[in-house]
């Protein structure tokens, strides 16, 4: 479009040119020697009419070619107003394009975030209640062993207490029945005749010592185990000297182990025997 004006406005100077020459022409012609008046005077009408209208077209020429470029600069303004205005636009939109991209990720990355968050958080809740799930049964199965253990010693204490119950009910009616059978060992003569069986062989096994006087009479206490063997012997109260004692507690060693007795009803862990060798 640039080219079409330049090539049009050299087109009109040319023809522009052209008319002045004419005019020119016959601006010249006019002066030249004096010819006949019909001829001299048509040919300036004639020429002043020519110019005239030339003039008056190429004026009417170039203020269309003026009006068209006019409108052409017009027209090319507007559009490049035009361009200018949809590239702001386009800017625009691709400025809230980016906007709502960046808004949308923006929006994604705080949903991703909240997301993780949340698990995170889950997460941390399901653990704190298993591990108080966890701590629940163990109390629960600690509180369990204890009540157990608790229930099997108080079983355990009554089993014992009920053997021990048992035990001394048992021992009391032994006992009961020694002390009955002693009773009657005693009533029958054989208590004592066991007694005299232990101090005569003591006796037999006693060497009287020179201080021992006529009528001695000495309380013994032996303590003997079943078999008769005698573990300990202690002279309590005698007549004689200490080397009547003495030989007294000698006599009761060399005697072990003692006699058994008639009946285990009469027998003795602890004895009390007196000794009188003249008797």
């Amino acid at each position: 479009m640039t080219g079409e004006p330049k090539q049009h406005r050299g087109t009109v100077i040319m023809s522009v040119g052209l008319h002045v020459v004419v005019v020119a022409v016959l601006t010249a012609g006019f002066k030249l020697p004096p010819r006949p008046v019909f001829q001299i005077s048509a040919a300036p009408i004639q020429g002043v009419i020519l110019d005239q209208s030339v003039l008056t077209k190429e004026q009417q020429r170039r203020e269309k070619v003026a009006k068209d470029e006019q409108q052409r600069k017009q027209r090319e303004e507007r559009q490049a107003r035009e361009k200018v205005e949809q590239q702001r636009r386009d800017k625009q939109a691709a400025d809230q394009r980016e906007r709502d991209r960046v808004a949308e990720q923006q929006h994604k990355e705080d949903a991703e975030r909240e997301r993780v968050a949340k698990e995170a958080k889950d997460a941390k809740e399901r653990e704190a209640t298993a591990k108080k799930e966890a701590e629940r049964v163990a109390q629960e199965k600690a509180l369990k062993e204890q009540q157990d253990r608790e229930e099997a010693a108080r079983k355990q204490k009554e089993a014992a207490l009920a053997k021990q119950r048992a035990q001394a009910e048992s021992e009391l009616q032994q006992q009961l029945a020694a002390e009955a059978e002693q009773q009657n060992a005693i009533a029958s003569g054989l208590q004592d005749q066991y007694i005299r069986l232990i101090a005569d062989k003591i006796e037999r096994n006693w060497n009287k010592p020179l201080s021992a006087k006529p009528g001695l009479e000495c309380v013994v206490n032996v303590v003997q185990i079943p078999g008769g063997d005698v573990v300990d012997v202690k002279v309590s109260r005698c007549n004689g000297d200490d080397a009547v004692a003495r030989s007294i507690e000698d006599a009761v060693r060399k005697a072990s182990p003692l006699p058994p007795p008639p009946t285990q009803a009469v027998f003795q862990r602890n004895l009390i025997v007196t000794f009188k060798p003249d008797a």
